[in-house]
């Protein structure tokens, strides 16, 4: 939903009214609190950082992991980790499912969806990458960026 709200995709939009809709539950009382800025889409951020916050709880309640070792100090700060796993998690697959759709069928009616969420990820590393014709390497750049950006992060949580 902060996503969405960053590259500017309409509310009216089917696929937004679908996502506002499942999550405006959970968001829109945290917008009394927290207005939303120019692009940035505040309530959302938080209402994740919670949702990672609690399940960090859960399983350190299950697995008795963490009490001891003092991961609850450090709780918001392995949250926040959390969430930045989970939006490179859904960059990933976003942009799996836009290349795949790509090639099986570009015309269907959520590819300017796809393309607009992926365009400020996509263009800088299309600036860089020479043209090889008809084959765009960038969605595979991507993804080989954001795999690294994972593992990158996984060696900084604590399990």
């Amino acid at each position: 939903r902060a996503w969405m709200y960053w590259v500017r995709i309409h509310p009216f939009t089917q696929y937004a009214r679908l996502i506002n809709t499942i999550t405006d539950w959970a968001v829109v009382p945290l917008r009394t609190i927290l207005p939303t800025g120019n692009k940035i889409d505040s309530a959302s951020l938080l209402m994740a950082f919670i949702c990672a916050a609690v399940e960090l709880l859960l399983m350190m309640s299950v697995s008795g992991f963490g009490f001891a070792d003092g991961l609850l100090l450090r709780l918001p700060v392995v949250a926040l980790l959390m969430t930045v796993k989970w939006a490179l998690s859904l960059a990933t697959w976003v942009c799996i499912f836009q290349a795949i759709l790509s090639w099986i069928n570009p015309m269907q009616p959520v590819m300017p969806v796809l393309n607009t969420l992926l365009a400020p990820l996509l263009d800088p590393i299309r600036r860089f990458m020479p043209r090889t014709g008809m084959i765009d390497f960038s969605p595979l750049v991507l993804i080989l960026i954001l795999q690294v950006l994972q593992i990158a992060l996984a060696s900084l949580m604590p399990f």
